[in-house]
C-alpha cells in the first residue's frame, strides 16, 4: 500500500470513528498539497472544535517539518480549535499529541514513540467522552 493511500485509510478510520460516537467530522480536501495550511481533518461537537493532523508512520520517531507544524498551531488559533497529531503505528494503535508534546529543533518537531505512549491521549479522552486515569 502507497503512503498516501495508507494515510488516507487513517484518516478515514478516525473519520468513522467520530462519526459513530456522536461527532461531526470532516476530511480536509487537500491538505498537505495546497498553499493555505489546513488539518487533516476536522472534528465538531457541542463545546468542541479540534484540528486533527493525521500520521500513520511505522517508526520509532515521528518528524513534522517545522513549517508545517507552526502552521498547524496557527490554524487552530485561528479557527479556536484544540489541536491534535494523531499517531499511529501497525499493531498499536492510536497516540494523540498536542504540538506541545514535541520537541523542537531547527528544523523539526520530534517526539519518539516511546514518550507518545507516555504523553498521548486516547481518542475518547480528547473527544471528552471518558477521562484519563493517570
Amino acid at each position: 500500500m502507497g503512503k498516501y493511500a495508507k494515510g488516507s485509510n487513517a484518516e478515514r478510520e478516525l473519520i468513522k470513528k467520530a462519526f459513530s460516537l456522536g461527532f461531526a467530522a470532516s476530511r480536509t480536501a487537500g491538505s498537505g498539497s495546497t498553499p493555505l495550511p489546513a488539518p487533516d481533518m476536522v472534528i465538531l461537537g457541542k463545546n468542541l472544535k479540534l484540528g486533527i493532523e493525521s500520521k500513520a508512520w511505522d517508526s520509532t520517531h515521528l518528524h513534522l517539518d517545522k513549517q508545517q507544524m507552526e502552521e498547524f498551531i496557527e490554524w487552530g488559533k485561528l479557527a479556536e480549535a484544540e489541536m491534535f497529531i494523531a499517531w499511529r503505528k501497525n499493531r498499536e494503535g492510536w497516540q494523540f499529541l498536542k504540538p506541545t508534546d514535541f520537541t523542537k529543533t531547527e528544523k523539526n518537531y520530534i517526539i519518539s514513540w516511546k514518550k507518545a505512549k507516555i504523553v498521548g491521549k486516547p481518542f475518547e479522552v480528547i473527544l471528552g467522552l471518558q477521562k484519563q486515569l493517570k
